[in-house]
């Protein structure tokens, strides 16, 4: 195309054309004013979702897992020994009972199960009162959470950013070799490392069969890639995904040729397409058209299928387990209502002995 300009074989080129003066392409043309501005992003094949059943772990990370049932393992035994003082001068229906039950009654609490023995001392009242408010915050961060876990595809972290890349080996697939020389240009020293396995490769066919054996990465503006994540989806599930470190930001603009009459006109007409946002809304056309011409081509059942629209953050990162700086609240809130008891347990032993 650029060749075409220096010839004044074409007026406009119309494309992703990248505003930039790799490969001498000033020379030879000219650009309008930019319509929008383009992230260069890898994308690597989908990893395996994690197995659904190991939805019901994912709430909580394994420290808070590990405090949760420490926590469970104490509360029996304490709640045993604040009961065992009060065998005369207060009727207490739990002093009687045995440490399996008070385990199992600690237990039912956990379950949000009401306890049909109320304990009478003063100090007992107010562990079992912070007990429950401790139990009802945790359970239900944990069912809140439960829901998104259990209700969207959860992919476990892999490759994200230009270093981890570099060092999984991988190749860089791209269809031009402007993208090798600007990596060679870049300041990231792994981005400039990786222009060393960068291979230009015109067929999509050939790199996305070279991305599903987990060979390389593809590397393109983040429009393109998500176009075609679109447009090599599986009944509606994307089967490659974008890192979340991009490599470069770039103005694309259409391309005229050096010194062209067309350019200032041509300026105020780009300006005003921008401004009125068409570039976004012509992008979701696109992919609305190409999900009804998939879903034409496509059997009854996958018709039926859903086909969200995939984002370069497509794996649900956003959905993070709670861990204990996300509930420190609640253990400290506890353990000030354990203290509270403790003090109000000393305070009654001289009553009834």
């Amino acid at each position: 195309m650029v060749g075409m300009f220096e010839r004044g074989d074409g007026d406009l080129g119309i494309g992703n054309l990248f505003i930039s003066a790799l490969g001498g392409r000033n020379k030879h043309q000219h650009y309008t004013a930019p319509f929008g501005q383009e992230n260069t992003c890898f994308m690597i094949k989908k990893g395996t979702s994690t197995p659904r059943w190991q939805s019901l772990a994912l709430p909580f990370r394994k420290d808070t897992w590990i405090a949760v049932l420490v926590m469970a393992l104490l509360l029996g035994p304490i709640f045993f020994a604040l009961s065992r003082p009060h065998v005369t001068g207060r009727y207490e229906k739990l002093n009687y009972q045995s440490m399996a039950f008070v385990s199992l009654y600690t237990f039912g609490v956990h379950l949000k199960v009401a306890q049909t023995q109320i304990p009478v001392s003063l100090s007992l009242q107010i562990f079992v009162a912070f007990l429950w408010v401790y139990v009802i915050i945790v359970l239900e961060a944990y069912s809140a959470k439960l829901v998104s876990f259990l209700t969207v595809e959860r992919i476990p972290e892999g490759i994200n950013t230009i270093e981890e890349l570099y060092q999984s080996s991988l190749s860089v697939y791209g269809n031009t070799i402007y993208y090798q020389e600007s990596l060679e240009l870049a300041q990231n020293v792994h981005a400039r490392k990786l222009a060393d396995h960068y291979y230009t490769i015109k067929d999509f066919d050939v790199a996305y069969k070279n991305i599903m054996n987990g060979q390389g990465a593809y590397m393109a503006s983040s429009n393109n890639l998500i176009y075609m994540m679109s447009l090599y989806s599986k009944n509606g599930i994307p089967t490659m995904r974008l890192l979340k470190e991009c490599f470069q930001a770039d103005n694309t603009a259409v391309g005229v040729q050096s010194h062209s009459p067309l350019k200032r006109n041509l300026d105020q007409a780009v300006n005003w397409v921008r401004e009125a946002g068409l570039p976004y809304q012509w992008r979701r056309e696109t992919l609305m058209i190409l999900r009804q011409e998939r879903r034409a081509n496509a059997s009854n059942d996958a018709m039926d299928a859903p086909e969200p629209e995939p984002e370069p953050e497509s794996e649900g990162e956003n959905r993070v387990s709670f861990s204990l700086e996300h509930l420190q609240g609640v253990f400290i809130m506890y353990g000030v209502g354990c203290g509270l008891s403790l003090i109000v347990f000393v305070s009654e032993l001289p009553i009834y002995y």
